[in-house]
């Protein structure tokens, strides 16, 4: 498994039972991060009591863990049958020093990130002085005078022309081996959709020539990078949490790919920015999205195909640069059927069923020609006909076209389809549903999709920021896929109205099968999809505990971040609902639990996030898993 988890000696890990007479097992250092009292040091792995009759005339042998636990003050062992603790001791703590916290860990994912903390030296348990900055610094320095200079703070959701200048990026408050000093950036830019519209913004960085930054993706170099505001999340976890549970559930041999990324404090000419997400650009090049490059100005059809299912498609022809091509799709019948959009239309604002529009994300090389306004204005529903100015962007739109009739049809009516040698859909004679859709999906791939999108409870996913890839190429499988998942800061609850995990009192939080997202829709009515595909995923997925490091993940996280939480808030007060800088919608999208950032709520805030995790796992291990006992929730 792609587990980004699989050196981590900071997690919870399954209690080993040891018979013995004695108060005490023989004791090793614990890969435990805590007990339940506090937030961030719970036990994820609490076993629990076996209740003993008083008349038994068996006297109850404790079974003591071989792993310490531990809370802020002791550690201890615990019996896995009546939960008696033993050896119960105080924290005997060594000296602060600065370490690399990744070291610390074992956890990729804090490398190159320098604290001053101390360990326990019996157990795991660990301390961060939280007086000093813990994140590396991105740095970015640019002319005060240049006449986009406030390009940080003008741009808007819906803006087409934002501007962009250049600049220089420096990395500092990290180890020297990937600090990086005044490099180059062509193109500094406010990037994302609605999300622009936000005070914090995330940004975008075109380097002039191919940097890596901090370590990310094995020390590949690459040109284009952002940086992640997750301004609507008063946690700012929800990436770390998504993207960590994407890398790990998806395969080894997978063709999906999903960034990386690393928490950093960001400057803009020395003041203060927040903190922020550093991660990769969605971008079709070694290394990144597994599609061939293809030379500028090659005009064949057989490319790597890479698009996103947009609600903001109509803005690409309007921006300053030209934008990327766009193109529609239809759903036949299944387009206006109320069957397919019962929850998305009330949770996703599109207030217009499924979405129809798809932005291309990977390189078209022959065009196409930017459409004239003429050609706009005829645009249906808006979005100008591109297609029709490239013969790449039109096999992909008819492909996609004929691809969701294969599926309706299996899904639906229960039909075989292929498609023929005029990319049209057509009836399979001789072929039953399954050999179809195994013949045109990677079902695999879309799996992984499945699962991810069915934990995280994204919001957008029917009508923006989801992803598919289509390899057409002389050596690709010719098979469409779920790709690069994306956009979690609305996800895990945090916007209203979303399901729960099962445990909320919804009539059915298994929302995927009646999302507007109706590729996922149509996939949740296939049994041998679900049976032989997503259920032998998340069996495996369960038995590597991807979600008990998630859980642990987001405990380490909240603990070391704390104060660089404080800081982000400090200065970004306008996550208030009831701050008047705040876009109207802002109010009406985010949960109570969600709403305010002082630091109890934060602290409240991160109980919750966690609760809300491990009841939506619970939920889909009664659906599809073999009954393993319920993730624990914090009080």
């Amino acid at each position: 498994m792609k587990n980004i988890f699989q050196k981590l000696t900071l997690v919870m890990m399954p209690l080993l039972l040891v018979g013995c007479a004695s108060p005490l097992a023989p004791g090793s250092s614990s890969n435990n991060p805590g007990s339940s009292k506090d937030p961030v040091n719970s036990n994820s792995q609490k076993s629990s009591s076996i209740p003993q009759s008083s008349s038994s005339l068996v006297p109850h042998e404790h079974q003591w863990s071989t792993a310490w636990e531990y809370d802020n003050t002791n550690h201890w062992h615990t019996c896995s049958g009546c939960n008696e603790k033993s050896g119960s001791a105080a924290h005997t703590m060594g000296e602060f020093q600065d370490v690399d916290l990744g070291t610390l860990l074992n956890n990729p994912i804090y490398k190159f990130t320098t604290v001053n903390a101390r360990k326990c030296s019996v157990c795991d348990y660990f301390e961060v002085n939280q007086k000093d900055s813990v994140l590396p610094e991105v740095r970015i320095s640019y002319d005060p005078n240049d006449p986009n200079a406030n390009f940080a703070t003008v741009a808007k959701s819906t803006d087409t022309n934002r501007p962009s200048l250049a600049a220089t990026v420096s990395i500092t408050n990290c180890p020297a081996s990937v600090a990086v000093s005044e490099k180059t950036v062509e193109k500094l830019k406010v990037r994302g959709n609605q999300t622009a519209g936000f005070p914090k913004k995330g940004l975008s960085m075109k380097f002039e020539s191919k940097i890596n930054l901090l370590g990310l993706n094995g020390g590949q170099r690459f040109k284009k990078w952002i940086l992640l505001a997750d301004a609507k999340d008063c946690t700012i976890s929800r990436t770390a949490l998504g993207l960590t549970m994407a890398n790990s559930i998806i395969q080894d041999n997978s063709k999906v790919w999903a960034s990386e990324y690393k928490p950093v404090s960001v400057y803009l000419n020395n003041q203060y920015w927040g903190m922020y997400f550093l991660a990769e650009q969605k971008e079709s090049k070694s290394g990144r999205i597994k599609l061939p490059e293809v030379e500028d100005g090659y005009t064949g059809i057989d490319i790597g195909y890479c698009f996103e299912l947009d609600h903001y498609a109509e803005q690409e022809p309007r921006k300053i640069d030209g934008g990327d091509p766009t193109f529609n799709i239809s759903y036949g019948s299944y387009d206006n059927d109320s069957r397919c959009h019962d929850i998305e239309n009330n949770l996703a604002n599109s207030g217009s069923g499924p979405m129809t529009h798809f932005t291309m994300n990977s390189d078209i090389t022959d065009g196409p020609v930017q459409p004239t306004d003429e050609q706009i204005a005829a645009g249906t529903k808006g979005i100008p006909v591109n297609a029709s100015n490239s013969n790449q962007v039109k096999f992909i739109q008819n492909r996609l076209t004929a691809l969701f009739k294969v599926l309706k049809q299996a899904a639906v009516d229960k039909k075989a389809y292929t498609i023929n040698d005029s990319n049209t859909a057509v009836a399979a004679n001789g072929k039953t549903v399954r050999q179809v859709v195994e013949e045109n999906f990677d079902l695999n791939a879309w799996a992984e999709g499945f699962i991810i999108n069915a934990i995280a409870c994204p919001p957008d996913v029917g009508y923006s920021s989801f992803y598919m890839s289509f390899d057409n190429s002389a050596t690709g499988d010719k098979r469409l896929r779920f790709d690069c998942p994306w956009d979690f800061d609305s996800n895990f609850g945090n916007r209203r109205n979303l399901c729960e995990g099962g445990d909320s009192g919804q009539k059915d939080p298994y929302y995927l099968d009646r999302t507007s997202n109706l590729w996922l829709q149509m996939l949740s009515k296939l049994d041998f999809f679900i049976d032989d595909y997503v259920k032998p995923l998340w069996n495996k997925v369960r038995n590597d505990k991807v979600f008990e490091n998630c859980i642990d993940m987001l405990k380490v996280y909240y603990k070391v971040y704390a104060n660089e939480h404080k800081k982000n808030f400090n200065k970004w007060q306008s996550i208030d609902p009831d701050d008047s800088s705040v876009l109207q919608y802002w109010s009406g999208e985010l949960r109570d639990a969600f709403k305010r950032v002082d630091e109890n709520s934060r602290k409240a805030a991160q109980k919750e996030t966690i609760n809300w995790f491990s009841k939506r796992v619970n939920y889909f291990e009664r659906k599809w898993g073999e009954n393993r006992p319920n993730l624990p929730t914090i009080s």
